[in-house]
């Protein structure tokens, strides 16, 4: 098949039937599609999508046919032809109320935002690999991966100011847009509760002082998650003298990506030896009026431990600031438990 692709930066739009769909797939009324945008509007939108569309990596594992085989062992590899990529996700959101991960979901999410009269780019973004840690400090240092994972700059005629927009990072997520701008402080911003700050720094992405510099490079943006010690609460302004410290996310440059480009980016998440959710089961999502707490189901094949993933909850006010889990479950990992979880869980439909 011939991949050309003859209108790569083509903005995909919902119908505004089947925006109106979504809306009520994410809890909200429909009427809501009449409404013009704004920041208000589009906050709303992005936390109501985050406590009901889940990130999940399921599909990666588990070719849609082999789900009513209830007695099959789930292996974690590669259903690559099966995770929907753009788009083609919005039938696996709207209509099963399933999950995806960031190439679908926030290619689809971004489609459902332009119905409103948003204007979204797409772009790919750089994940850190050594999250939670402090880069001037841990042995990791500013460790940073490969194209992994897709954001959307959102804006909106009449208005000076753009927005970052994540529907599918996951755990320690930002859940509110958080404002691009050019000043050398950023836009720093609290969370859902009072122990989670964001920082958006416009900046040559940060490297170890002993690696090599590109020869050629702009800036670009870093996202940052501020971890500070448990119990501690969070307010601003941030100073040297705050307590805690800023751990990366993820870094992007302020380029528009082609459906084409997203292609390979998808190819290489869902198939290279060194891309992590291959090897790695995730299924999470806010839980509906918990202040930034998340369920999350994790699954990675350990020897000697069996084949269970664990189900837990993490963050909102309850935590604290603490990473740790709490309200401990455990799942089989095999069609007929890990089916009637996601369907009485997660309201996944087969």
């Amino acid at each position: 098949m011939d991949p050309y692709v003859p209108d790569a930066f083509v903005q995909s739009v919902l119908p505004k039937t089947q925006a109106q769909a979504y809306l009520e797939r994410i809890k909200l009324s429909a009427t809501l599609i009449d409404t013009p945008p704004s920041l208000d509007l589009l906050s709303t939108i992005l936390l109501a999508q985050l406590e009901q569309v889940p990130k999940d990596t399921g599909p990666l594992h588990v070719p849609e046919n082999q789900w009513t085989d209830a007695s099959a062992s789930i292996i974690l590899g590669s259903s690559f032809t099966n995770m929907p990529l753009g788009i083609a996700a919005g039938n696996r959101i709207i209509t099963e109320n399933k999950g995806a991960y960031c190439f679908a979901i926030n290619a689809t999410f971004a489609s459902f935002l332009r119905a409103f009269g948003f204007t979204i780019s797409e772009l790919v973004a750089r994940s850190f690999r050594s999250l939670n840690n402090d880069p001037r400090t841990h042995p990791d240092g500013w460790k940073w991966g490969t194209f992994t994972h897709e954001v959307l700059i959102a804006g909106w005629e009449g208005h000076p100011d753009r927005y970052l927009v994540d529907a599918a990072w996951g755990p320690w997520q930002l859940a509110k847009p958080i404002k691009l701008t050019a000043s050398p402080d950023g836009e720093t911003i609290l969370g859902l509760n009072e122990y989670e700050a964001f920082k958006l720094i416009h900046e040559h992405i940060p490297l170890n002082p002993n690696v090599a510099r590109p020869i050629d490079n702009i800036p670009g943006y870093t996202l940052y998650r501020r971890t500070t010690p448990v119990g501690t609460a969070i307010t601003l302004p941030i100073t040297e003298e705050s307590p805690g410290y800023w751990s990366p996310m993820f870094h992007f440059y302020l380029i528009s990506v082609s459906k084409a480009d997203f292609m390979l980016y998808n190819h290489y998440s869902a198939t290279h030896q060194n891309a992590s959710f291959t090897a790695f089961w995730l299924v999470t999502k806010l839980i509906p009026g918990g202040k930034g707490a998340r369920i999350q189901m994790m699954y990675a094949d350990k020897e000697g431990e069996g084949r269970r993933a664990k189900v837990y909850v993490t963050g909102g006010p309850e935590a604290k600031g603490s990473l740790e889990g709490r309200d401990v479950q455990w799942v089989d990992m095999e069609i007929g438990p890990m089916k009637e979880f996601l369907e009485k869980n997660f309201g996944y439909r087969f």
